[in-house]
């Protein structure tokens, strides 16, 4: 009996949200595909124009390494059993008998149409959060044919929501030290640090999703002119991860504090320190559960689901986002606080083929932020700990990869027909039967004997 073969394509080994979440998804399919015997094949895709991950041949994971050891070298001669597709829709594909699309969605409040046609082009569509199930749901438009006449366009094709989960072996609350870290930690004398964690995104001030500049910008108005302020590290970069984004960030920063220096010459400004670069997974749970960072925050204006909040909540430390999104469905309102704000049109320097004129993101009231901002630093308590704990053991539960294999693996089994599964050709069990001997005659009249004894059919 022939194997199933199962093909992901994905942006396995990029530097990227994506590629975490292709990974973290790749992984569980490994284990999906063992259970049931199938074939399962990488086909690594880029994203974008970030770039790509060294490897440490000494240290891989090895879950990793057998995925990349699974790497499409040359062509498959038959067609795939199943095809999944980690992008967004409209990279979406069916080249397989079942074809899936996986998702983080769009992180304003709707889709282009061009997105829910391509949702609709697959089988089945798995996201990561309520919100981008909303997104797509939610959202109908009319669409105008080329003979003039009009139809609705919605989602028509099953949509699940299958979470992103934590590596619970690698991300967890510890006060273990990492030299490297530390090397670069001890030369932050402040003893109180807001951290952010986020790629740094195409846009200036306005069109910038993730809003890395208003943070800098709302933190260093709120604490100006401060004796011993607390500080804000910025862990981030560009696309590329190299010495000329490094320097692209610092003039960011730079740009954030003159216009602040602008506004008022002679303050003084807290310290803003930016921590730029490729960390291991051991490097960064050591950063998120360092002693000097207090408080995980972001304004961002929108998330398909934000890993990096959910890995902030592993440390046990309170973790600030604003009430839009999908952190929503990790972050329990029971046991952090939220920096409140309202949708808003999507600025012109935001727009393009994906964020569409008529959409919205979310922009958080600055003054709030301000005001949280200054309680989270002058008022530290054990009950802000306590919360953040309880929040901590909830997250383990509900978001580890653990808690994510079991949802995903649900969701194959209920869509993924058996029918498509490849199976052998049986023949039918072939019978002997014996043939009386059959005399021919020749032209001279002479007989022939053909002895056909036995015969099969």
């Amino acid at each position: 009996m022939n194997k199933a073969i199962w093909i992901l394509e994905a942006p396995i080994g990029i530097r990227s949200g994506y590629s975490e979440l292709s990974l973290t998804l790749g992984k569980s399919l490994l284990k999906y595909t063992q259970k049931i015997s199938a074939d399962l094949y990488i086909n690594p895709t880029p994203w974008g124009h970030c770039s790509r991950k060294i490897y440490d041949n000494n240290n891989i994971d090895p879950e990793e390494r057998e995925l990349l050891n699974r790497i499409i070298r040359s062509p498959i001669q038959r067609q795939p059993e199943v095809f999944i597709k980690i992008s967004i829709p409209p990279e979406f594909s069916s080249p397989a008998k079942y074809n899936i699309g996986i998702t983080a969605g769009l992180e304003s409040s709707a889709p282009p149409g061009i997105w829910l046609e391509k949702v609709n082009s697959v089988d089945l569509t798995l996201t990561t959060s309520q919100h981008s199930k909303d997104i797509f749901t939610h959202t109908i438009y009319t669409k105008k044919n080329p003979n003039g006449t009009e139809e609705e366009l919605k989602v028509n094709k099953p949509i699940e929501i299958v979470p992103w989960g934590a590596d619970l072996t690698k991300y967890y609350k510890t006060n273990i030290k990492v030299d490297t870290l530390e090397e670069t930690m001890k030369n932050i004398p402040e003893e109180f640090a807001f951290l952010f964690v986020g790629q740094w995104t195409n846009g200036n001030i306005n069109g910038d999703r993730k809003n890395i500049g208003n943070l800098i910008r709302t933190f260093l108005e709120t604490f100006i002119n401060i004796d011993n302020p607390p500080c804000l590290i910025i862990k981030t970069s560009g696309a590329q991860v190299c010495v000329m984004d490094r320097y692209e960030c610092i003039n960011k920063i730079n740009d954030v504090t003159n216009m602040v220096k602008g506004a008022h010459p002679e303050a003084k400004l807290p310290n803003v320190y930016l921590l730029h670069g490729e960390l291991s997974d051991v490097e960064m749970n050591a950063l998120y559960n360092h002693e000097k960072v207090k408080v995980h925050l972001s304004l961002t204006r929108g998330e398909g689901f934000s890993g990096p909040a959910l890995m902030s909540t592993l440390s046990g430390k309170p973790t600030i986002y604003p009430k839009y999104s999908g952190h929503l469905d990790f972050l329990n309102p029971q046991y952090c606080q939220f920096f409140p704000g309202k949708l808003i049109p999507l600025p012109p320097e935001a727009l393009n083929e994906w964020f569409i004129q008529g959409a919205k993101w979310f922009e958080v009231d600055y003054d709030e932020v301000k005001r949280i901002m200054k309680n989270c630093y002058y008022n530290y308590s054990d009950k802000l700990l306590e919360n953040a704990e309880k929040l901590r053991l909830e997250n383990i539960e509900k978001f580890s990869t653990l808690a994510m294999d079991k949802i995903f693996h649900g969701e194959l089994d209920k869509y993924v027909p058996v029918h498509v599964q490849e199976s052998a050709i049986i023949l039918p069990k072939l019978k002997r039967i014996n043939l009386p001997k059959i005399n021919f005659s020749t032209g001279d009249g002479k007989p022939v004997q053909m002895n056909n004894s036995s015969s099969s059919v």
